[in-house]
């Protein structure tokens, strides 16, 4: 693969269109400001150095320095969720001392069932050679 060269001069004359090239120079507006693109990429360059400074500064940033920029929104945040949440605490009162029942998972998920949890079919007596196993880890 050849490199391209984009100098005018250098290029062989039987790649150019030369028609279509005649018409676009017209659209060029370096034919009737000399100088134009140089005086256009330097103002294009001075409009954007804020926003280039900014990203500069924002590419140095680390883990530790943008958790520290988040703080200023978090930490005044979180005390006025913290404020929010007292003052719930003390404005609702207290529920009422009600009996605590200790549910296990397999009660829990059988409450309210008219059926046997584990079919009659799938038990160990029916000769199905199913083996059913739960185990609970707290």
């Amino acid at each position: 693969m050849m490199p391209h060269n984009h100098d005018e001069r250098s290029r062989d004359a039987g790649d150019r269109d030369l028609p279509m090239e005649a018409l676009l120079a017209r659209l060029d507006p370096e034919a009737s400001r000399p100088r134009y693109w140089k005086g256009f990429h330097r103002n294009v360059m001075e409009a954007a150095r804020f926003e280039l400074a900014r990203r500069r500064r924002l590419a140095d940033l680390t883990v530790a320095g943008t958790v520290t920029s988040w703080a200023r929104t978090v930490v005044p945040s979180a005390m006025v969720a913290a404020a929010a949440a007292a003052v719930i605490l003390l404005a609702v009162p207290a529920p009422p001392n009600v009996p605590v029942v200790d549910v296990g998972v397999e009660e829990y998920l059988s409450a309210g069932l008219e059926d046997e949890a584990i079919p009659a079919e799938f038990d160990q007596d029916g000769g199905s050679g199913l083996t059913l196993a739960s185990a609970e880890i707290f």
